[in-house]
């Protein structure tokens, strides 16, 4: 990565843009430090089944993307600094219960603590940094550089929590749950208070706000082609795995794809969106971007003898460029469809339909997986076909809000 063009953007941004920019590290590092281990703990330390794992560790996906859009409407009227102060109080909760608890009541209860406090302080951080940006160049660069700190945080956490658990799963709760609380103090101290979140009359009710979302036709078409996104990023927790392990490799395959995807992030992430900005165009850049990651699974296809792992680290290159090209202009884009008032209400259904989508997706592939009559190659070939469709479907959507007037000729 360029440090130089990345210290040159950092003196632009403003004091609230500089300390949501570091929320995305610290965000991924006191979470990562924790969640990739919570699993073994609950299994190994705990000595719980594996139905009682599945359901701690499903009921924090569940609350966080189920209540996205409860917690986005909630800042948009509340303010985006009290939801992501709250947030930040209930991760704490959630993490200390997670790291000390041994009943599996308390776990459930610090597993949905855990979701809905990233409910409340993603829409609403998400809002704010939107808020931030005077033009739709800037808040491209916003969230490539908040894209950027994410994959600094969910490289090192990681390794910060592995660290830790050579003493006790207890500090790793311990030190996750201290990360947020710092973050806490941090937010509450140097993030200013946004002018008033909502300059709409508060008489609406929040079901119109709603319904009137549901009704904007270019951000549902929008948010139905984005949505792929979060589809093929999960299924880097189970399809990835399942053809690791049926090709009889070890963990440490799964490993180092992360450790690539990461490393890649880090080096690759702002001169791929300047790249992609200057050369591309959005809509192109988006669109190339989803195919890239649909793409990626026909690496799957290929056995290479001697290095049976290279296939998968190729996959990891081929699907960590396609993200890097997508993910930040998706998360600006958004804020193109709403009024700055209810930005996080936008964002909370944009996360929320994802997620129900990414679980589908989750369920669909599953399910193919586990049919021995069905060749793999034939879910890798589907996976890739979705990466086409969808990638042009978004590429037409975009090009129709940068070019109105041309687009009608698409």
């Amino acid at each position: 990565m360029n440090f130089r063009h990345f210290l040159a953007d950092w003196r632009q941004l403003s004091a609230a843009s500089r300390v949501l920019v570091i929320n995305g590290f610290s965000f991924n590092l006191g979470f990562y430090m924790l969640l990739p281990y919570l699993s073994e703990h609950l299994q190994t330390d705990l000595n719980l089944s594996p139905w009682h794992v599945g359901i701690v560790i499903g009921l924090r996906v569940l609350s966080q993307q189920g209540l996205f859009l409860v917690g986005g409407t909630l800042g948009d009227y509340l303010g985006y600094k009290r939801l992501i102060l709250l947030g930040c109080l209930v991760r704490v909760l959630g993490f200390l219960l997670l790291g000390f608890s041994h009943s599996l009541s308390l776990l459930l209860l610090g597993a949905f603590l855990t979701g809905f406090a990233g409910a409340m302080f993603t829409p609403s951080s998400n809002a704010y940094l939107a808020n931030e940006a005077p033009d739709q160049q800037s808040r491209h660069r916003l969230f490539a550089m908040q894209s950027w700190m994410r994959e600094a945080g969910m490289l090192l956490g990681p390794l910060l929590g592995l660290s830790l658990l050579g003493f006790d799963f207890f500090w790793v709760g311990l030190s996750s749950a201290l990360m947020f609380l710092l973050l806490f103090i941090i937010q509450w101290r140097y993030l200013p208070n946004l002018a008033a979140s909502r300059v709409h009359s508060r008489e609406q009710h929040f079901l119109q706000q709603w319904k009137s979302m549901l009704l904007n036709t270019a951000f549902m078409r929008f948010v139905g082609c984005a949505c792929a996104f979060q589809l093929f990023f999960h299924q880097l927790y189970l399809a990835l795995p399942s053809e690791v392990a049926a090709r009889g490799l070890g963990a440490n395959v799964i490993t180092w794809v992360f450790v690539t995807t990461s490393i890649l992030g880090i080096g690759l992430q702002l001169p791929i969106n300047r790249w992609g900005r200057d050369y591309l165009g959005r809509a192109c850049a988006m669109g190339l971007g989803l195919i890239l990651m649909g793409t990626s699974f026909l690496w799957f296809l290929i056995t290479i003898s001697q290095w049976p792992w290279l296939n998968f680290i190729a996959f990891a290159v081929t699907f960590s460029i396609g993200s890097m090209l997508v993910l930040p202009l998706l998360d600006s884009t958004v804020a193109h469809f709403g009024h700055r008032s209810e930005l996080g209400s936008y964002y909370g259904l944009y996360s929320c339909i994802g997620g129900i989508v990414a679980f589908l997706g989750n369920l669909g592939v599953g399910w193919l997986l586990s049919l021995e009559q069905l060749a793999t190659q034939w879910i890798w070939l589907g996976l890739a076909s979705l990466g086409f469709l969808a990638g042009f479907s978004l590429y037409r959507q975009v090009h129709r809000l940068d070019y109105p007037t041309q687009a009608t000729s698409l």
